[in-house]
């Protein structure tokens, strides 16, 4: 992988690209100062503290006076006794570009503690969109017809863009004159519209996080089944480690002893692809006849939960079958205990279970499109379960439904005198899943490499594509996330959403029917809701 690197002293900011056929990603680290490891100080003045009893002033004194190299005693510290929270007081800023959409996600998902952007879909030009290639450099069928398939969904999102504008305007009466009104007008546009747009779109994002938090990112992006994932973590190690090349040119790594030993972390996926292997029959058996059909699975289910052991095995069941409704599983104990042998043979304090064996108070369980929860990622309060996010989904059993079951549509486009429109959406989306079908069968017979079929298949997906969650939360934290985003002035869509995880925890429990007074009812074919941008 060819890669260039650049230093900005005036900007603190140090770079490294990678140009390749199939993808341009570039990561750039934002540094506090240019001058010295600032991150680094900053946690080893943390460290010193929790053992000592003089004020922080003295000891920072002592160890600027002494020119103490902080990262050295920290990698000390870090290394020898498992001190790891001293990595998570040396914070990096990072900005990752030219990124395919679903990584953005998955990004954000597997971090539950990061504080980041990413570019809104709303500011970008897709005249010339940018996506990712497939990485074959031979004459493919397979590779033509991939482009092709992103192309088609773009001429789509430029085609039913104006048109999309037109019918709002006409049925919200809006004044094109007044600013305020267009404004609405053009953000509630593409709102609708991006459901065409495929996962493979690059993006960019920013994102600040401890060394700890990067260096556990690196290792399972450098473990991930994706190609995509793979670079990106070898880059993101690349510039938060450095170089002799690039210390020549004035850089100082701001972390990099608390990154440098990092190494693939593949246990995750090994793990969960073994349990599903071991249960498989026991998933089969509870799935059988439980699955969507013809039509998009819209049942929401709320709940205590009450035993995270069944939660567990409720992800690993969605990873094999996506589409399954929710069933308890009665194990043996001889099971119960290879199944802990398992997985307590290959995690603990240093590599964790991930997603799968996450939970929470309170469960919600659905189907929503991933313009939705690429929304409700960023909540980090919220332990989150999305199984097409994960490297080990079934996708063969996540598409195995009609192509009209496969997407959700914007709940503007449920208004009945946008019919029209509605069904200028359903006609491309449906098409987009016939080709993304027959696709996939051609990639799957030209190309020896199951993960590279898949990984590219996710690519193609609209942002309209319905798939399975799980979010779990605590009475605070749904609470607070349903207040945010039921008010006026986001995304219609996690509006009405979150305004039924409301609704069906008051079936519940009376207690959530005192939120009622201070929560807006939602309504898609309000006027002045439409116009409201908070």
């Amino acid at each position: 992988m060819s890669q260039k690197f650049k230093f900005y002293p005036q900007l603190h900011i140090a770079s490294l690209s990678s140009q390749t056929s199939w993808h341009h990603l570039a990561v750039h680290t934002l540094l506090q100062d240019p001058l010295r490891k600032q991150p680094s100080i900053n946690a080893y003045l943390g460290a010193r503290y929790s053992r000592s009893a003089d004020s922080v002033v003295e000891i920072a004194k002592e160890v600027l006076a002494k020119d103490t190299d902080a990262a050295s005693r920290l990698e000390a510290i870090f290394q020898n006794y498992g001190h790891k929270s001293v990595g998570d007081m040396a914070d990096v800023f990072v900005c990752i570009e030219n990124v395919p959409m679903i990584t953005a996600m998955r990004l954000f998902y597997r971090n539950p503690v990061v504080a980041g952007q990413e570019r809104s879909t709303r500011f970008q030009n897709f005249a010339d969109p940018k996506f990712v290639k497939l990485p074959i450099t031979k004459n493919s069928a397979a590779k033509t017809n991939y482009e092709k398939i992103i192309l088609k969904q773009m001429a789509d999102y430029r085609e039913l863009l104006p048109l999309t504008q037109t019918a709002l305007a006409d049925y919200f009466k809006i004044d094109t004159n007044d600013k305020r009104q267009a404004a609405a007008l053009q953000a509630r546009t593409f709102d609708t519209a991006r459901y065409l747009l495929p996962m493979g779109l690059q993006t960019s994002l920013g994102m600040i996080m401890s060394a700890r938090n990067w260096a556990e990112l690196i290792a399972l992006l450098k473990g991930s089944a994706m190609g995509i994932d793979q670079h990106l973590g070898n880059l993101l190690f690349d510039l938060l480690v450095g170089g002799k090349q690039h210390s020549k040119t004035g850089y100082i790594p701001e972390a990099d002893g608390l990154i440098r030993h990092t190494t693939a972390n593949t246990r995750q996926i090994n793990t969960n692809r073994a349990l599903i292997k071991q249960l498989r029959s026991l998933f089969k058996k509870s799935s059988a006849n439980r699955t969507i059909g013809r039509s998009p699975n819209t049942t929401l289910r709320v709940a205590y939960n009450t035993n995270a052991f069944q939660a567990y095995l409720r992800h690993l069941q969605l990873l094999e079958f996506p589409l399954s409704r929710e069933n308890k599983f009665i194990l043996s104990r001889n099971q119960l205990q290879k199944i802990g042998a398992l997985v307590f043979s290959q995690h603990n304090h240093h590599f964790q279970i991930g997603p799968a064996a996450q939970s929470g108070a309170i469960t919600i369980e659905g189907m929503a499109d991933f313009g939705i929860l690429k929304d409700l990622n960023r909540h980090r309060s919220l332990e989150r379960f999305v199984p097409v996010w994960q490297d080990e989904i079934n996708l063969e059993a996540e598409l195995n439904r009609d192509d009209q079951a496969c997407y959700f549509l914007c709940d503007y486009l449920a208004i009945p005198e946008l019919k029209p429109l509605k069904r200028a959406y359903q006609q491309r989306l449906t098409n987009t899943y016939q080709l993304l079908k027959k696709w996939r069968y051609q990639a799957s017979h030209e190309f020896d490499d199951q993960p590279l079929v898949d990984e590219y298949t996710k690519y193609l997906l609209p942002h309209a594509h319905a798939t399975t969650y799980r979010f779990y939360g605590s009475i605070d934290d749904l609470q607070y996330l349903i207040h945010l985003r039921t008010r006026p002035g986001g995304h219609i869509a996690y509006r009405s959403l979150t305004h039924a995880w409301l609704k069906k925890l008051i079936t519940l429990n009376h207690f959530w029917g005192g939120m009622n007074a201070n929560i807006p009812h939602v309504d898609p074919t309000s006027r002045t809701q439409f116009l409201d941008r908070g």
